[in-house]
């Protein structure tokens, strides 16, 4: 991806938490319907549980760090990453020799007073649920120590898995849009998730 495409894509990203951040969410809004698990999650209905799985073990990726206030995280280890970076978001691209694009986004933006993970994921599934391969709410799970919404979605082009939460007056998001066709797409997003560090957590 050249900049000037990424820089395309980003007031879409951002979009979507500029909508969460600075808008009321409807409280008589259903919650998700269960989704198909990603691998290293359990499928599961949109209310939180009291436990949330442990990220699985992997080998955490060792490749270019993305980061901003509130999380950081490492691609994959290879050359073939496109990254384009502000303060609050980054978006990293790849063409694998399969065909089509995995695109990544690490963003945070301060959160509104009062609005919790389970907020925040009620909302974010409501604003890309007219996306390709709407993510729907599963399992919460834990990484780097923290509770965090699991947004999952699949079809025969794209794998779109979103992780996120809310800590202390931030939320950080983290998306993953994965080419049905890669072979090993799954296991890179765990790889990603296992190298993240939530600053302050």
């Amino acid at each position: 991806m050249t900049i000037s495409r990424a820089l395309r894509l980003m007031p879409a990203v951002v979009l979507v938490l500029g909508l969460t951040a600075c808008t009321d969410d409807d409280p008589g809004s259903g919650k998700g319907t269960p989704a198909s698990s990603a691998a290293g999650t359990t499928a599961g209905t949109s209310e939180t549980t009291s436990t949330a799985p442990e990220t699985p073990s992997v080998e955490p990726a060792t490749g270019k760090e993305l980061s901003v206030a509130t999380v950081s995280m490492r691609l994959t280890d290879s050359p073939g990453w496109s990254v384009t970076e502000t303060a609050v978001i980054v978006v990293a691209s790849l063409h694998p020799d399969t065909g089509g694009t995995l695109n990544v986004t690490v963003q945070d933006a301060p959160n509104l007073p009062g609005r919790d993970t389970d907020d925040k994921a009620e909302s974010f599934e409501r604003t890309l649920s007219t996306e390709p391969a709407a993510p729907k709410r599963v399992e919460n799970r834990v990484v780097d120590g923290v509770d965090c919404f699991v947004l999952d979605g699949r079809n025969d082009d794209i794998h779109h898995y979103v992780v996120g939460a809310v800590v202390g007056d931030q939320l950080f998001l983290l998306q993953f849009r994965v080419p049905a066709g890669l072979a090993d797409g799954d296991q890179m997003i765990e790889q990603m998730l296992a190298s993240v560090d939530i600053k302050g957590a």
